[in-house]
């Protein structure tokens, strides 16, 4: 009974209240400088594209200890050359049901599955399982 509580367990991953947060960033006028006072270091920058990409995730359990996602926000913010905002583009909960993303399977450049590959791979725990067993 020690480690129960009546009060709601709720773990924060990412920028707290980034939505709210994120109102304060004005297209065509904030600055990277700005941005960074903001919301804080960008845990994912890509440099090619100019982007910086934000996220709060908050999530609580149920009573039967079942994780519950709450609050998803992830927000990707584009620069322009000059490290002004030109673009925001804001996704929550509900607009992250209705990504689309690929079925396709990406295929592998490594050796393919083949009898003579799982007979080795069996080989070699074996030799290895015998080896711990002997030590």
């Amino acid at each position: 009974m020690s480690s129960c509580t009546l009060n709601k367990i709720d773990l924060v991953h990412g920028v707290s209240n980034l939505k709210n947060k994120s109102k304060l960033i004005i297209l065509n006028e904030t600055n990277k400088n700005s941005v960074r006072k903001i919301l804080g270091p960008a845990p994912i920058i890509d440099e090619k594209e100019k982007r910086w990409t934000y996220f709060e995730v908050r999530e609580s359990k149920s009573k039967y200890g079942k994780k519950i996602i709450y609050i998803n926000d992830y927000i990707e913010i584009f620069f322009d050359n000059y490290g002004i905002t030109k673009k925001i583009d804001f996704y929550d909960l509900n607009k992250m049901n209705y990504v689309k993303f690929s079925k396709e399977v990406t295929k592998s450049l490594a050796i393919e599955d083949s009898v003579a590959k799982n007979l080795l791979n069996s080989t070699r725990k074996r030799l290895e399982n015998a080896r711990k067993k002997y030590k």
